[in-house]
C-alpha cells in the first residue's frame, strides 16, 4: 500500500516525516533524509500499534511504500517563533471516521503515557534533567497538557486560560476530556485560521495533539529508564 508523506524541518536539527493516512504517525530525524528513511517504520509500527489494540486496520506488509507529497520548511515569524506547516492535507475538513480513530489513539497514548509515569515517585518526576527544556518529567507532563490547550487555542476554541487545572495530571485530564467533547463538532469544518504567522485547521489541530503527547510519551520513557541505570 501507498502513504503519502509530509515533510517538515519543523525545528533546526528536526526533520518530520508526516503520514497524512495516518494522523499523527510520523518518523522524526535530525535531517530530512533520515526522516523520509525512517517513515516506513513508523508506519508499521503504527498499524501494529491500531490492530493490537483493537483497532482493526490494514496490516502492516513488507511492501509499504511512500510518496513525498507536501514539503515544507519553516520561518521565523518572531525571534522566538517558527512557523510551521499547515499542508494542503490539513485543509480537508475532518470525517466521522477520523474522529473514531483519533479517540481510539488517543486513548492509548495516554494510558502508554499514565502506566510509565503514574507510579513514579515524585522525587523522580521532579529531578532535574540536564539540556532538557521542561526541567524535568513533571514539566513534560505540563507542557504535554498546555500544548493540548494550546493547539484549540489556535483556532479560537480553548476554554479560558485561567480555568486550566494547576496541579498536573488535572490538567490532562481536563484538557484531554474537552478535546475529545469538542472534535466531534469539527466534523466537515474547513476553518483555518492564522496566529503569529502560521495556519490552523482542524486536521492540523488533529495531526498536533496526536504526535506531541506520543512524542513525549517515548521521551519520558528514555528518561525513567536512564535514571533507573543510575
Amino acid at each position: 500500500m501507498e502513504f503519502h508523506l509530509g515533510i517538515e524541518d519543523m525545528e533546526p536539527g528536526s526533520w518530520i516525516a508526516w503520514v497524512f493516512e495516518l494522523p499523527g504517525c510520523y518518523a522524526r530525524a535530525t535531517t530530512r533524509e533520515e526522516a523520509i528513511d525512517q517513515a516506513r517504520e513508523a508506519i508499521a509500527e503504527m498499524l501494529d500499534r491500531l490492530n493490537r489494540s483493537g483497532f482493526p486496520v490494514i496490516e502492516a506488509h513488507p511492501s509499504i511504500s511512500i510518496q513525498i507529497a507536501e514539503e515544507f520548511r519553516s520561518f521565523p515569524s518572531s525571534p522566538d517563533y517558527l512557523v510551521n506547516a499547515l499542508f494542503d492535507n490539513d485543509r480537508i475538513p475532518l470525517t466521522d471516521d477520523d474522529i473514531k480513530y483519533a479517540r481510539h489513539l488517543l486513548g492509548i497514548n495516554r494510558a502508554d503515557l499514565l502506566a510509565i509515569v503514574m507510579n513514579l515517585p515524585t522525587e523522580t518526576l521532579d529531578r532535574e534533567i540536564p539540556g532538557e527544556v521542561q526541567k524535568n518529567i513533571h514539566g513534560i507532563l505540563r507542557h504535554i497538557g498546555t500544548a493540548e490547550w494550546w493547539y484549540w487555542d489556535r483556532l479560537g476554541l480553548a476554554f479560558p486560560r485561567e480555568e486550566r487545572p494547576k496541579e498536573v495530571i488535572e490538567l490532562l485530564h481536563t484538557i484531554r476530556e474537552f478535546t475529545l467533547k469538542h472534535l466531534p463538532e469539527l466534523v466537515g469544518s474547513s476553518q483555518t485560521t492564522v496566529r503569529s504567522g502560521e495556519e490552523w485547521s482542524p486536521r492540523k489541530l488533529l495531526r498536533r495533539t496526536i504526535w506531541h503527547e506520543r512524542a513525549h510519551t517515548v521521551q519520558i520513557g528514555r528518561y525513567v529508564r536512564a535514571m533507573a541505570e543510575h
